[in-house]
């Protein structure tokens, strides 16, 4: 089993919190928090005790972007293996089998901000900025993350100027879903997570598979697929309970649909 170093590791009902931990670099993504982000997503890909995950930092940045004096100092075979290794986590975090949610507090420049971009979901603490900053450094940031979130314009603005936006602006354009009161962001982003939980590691792979592949179809083979994956979802047990349950609130004068929107 890996060590963790930089990386605190929890669960709390059915979340799974990754909290960056490594302040003389304010969680540059360097070797080490890399391969141990790697490594804790593994582990909790089959665990059924873990039905989404929460990704962040601390009340006052989450994650200062690329390691820039590992960029510094390395080239060639060095700098591929370090280059691959980053690919390794985007695409991990990008695919990972259940549903992801960031919290952002303080800024999240470059690197950082596409940490958070490769989640699903990002809740941000109102002193929370977000910026494409990698140009500054004569680097490209990662357009893909920004555009899948937010319009093609503002994308690219992002990215061919690399100045930072704030949480309520990163909020209007889509590139955030919740702004929320500094000093609660690890509160509200793990609220949002086990919400997301309740549904149980069973109901969340498949979900998260639908959100991932049929935004990659055309309309007509996206609703094929998914018809499909209802069809399959209805045999299961699962359905049987959770409709046994949802009917019997409903005759008690109670919506489960509606029940935390009551609330």
């Amino acid at each position: 089993m890996t060590e963790y170093q930089y990386l605190i590791r929890s669960v709390e009902d059915g979340v799974g919190i990754l909290q960056l931990n490594h302040p003389e670099k304010r969680n540059a993504l360097g070797w080490e928090l890399h391969r141990e982000i790697i490594a804790a997503l593994g582990e909790w890909a089959e665990n059924d005790d873990v039905a989404a995950v929460l990704f962040v930092g601390n009340e006052d940045y989450f994650c200062a972007g690329w390691a820039l004096d590992i960029l510094e100092r390395i080239s060639g075979e060095e700098l591929t293996r370090f280059n691959d290794l980053a690919c390794k986590l985007m695409t991990t975090v990008y695919d990972y089998r259940k549903p992801t949610v960031a919290a952002v507090a303080g800024v999240a420049p470059g690197y950082g901000m596409d940490l958070a971009n490769m989640c699903d979901i990002t809740v941000a603490s109102e002193n929370a900025a977000f910026g494409s900053t990698q140009v500054k450094y004569a680097m490209n940031g990662f357009y893909h993350g920004m555009l899948r979130k937010v319009g093609a314009q503002r994308a690219r603005r992002m990215l061919f100027t690399g100045d930072p936006i704030d949480a309520h602006e990163a909020l209007r354009v889509g590139l955030v879903d919740e702004v929320v009161p500094v000093g609660t962001v690890r509160e509200n982003g793990l609220r949002l997570a086990k919400h997301i939980a309740e549904a149980g590691a069973e109901l969340t792979t498949v979900l998260k598979e639908v959100a991932l592949r049929a935004s990659n179809m055309d309309h007509i083979g996206a609703t094929a697929y998914e018809l499909r994956v209802t069809a399959d979802l209805i045999q299961r047990g699962l359905f049987a309970r959770r409709l046994a349950d949802g009917l019997t609130a409903m005759r008690s004068g109670k919506s489960k649909a509606t029940e935390r929107l009551q609330g």
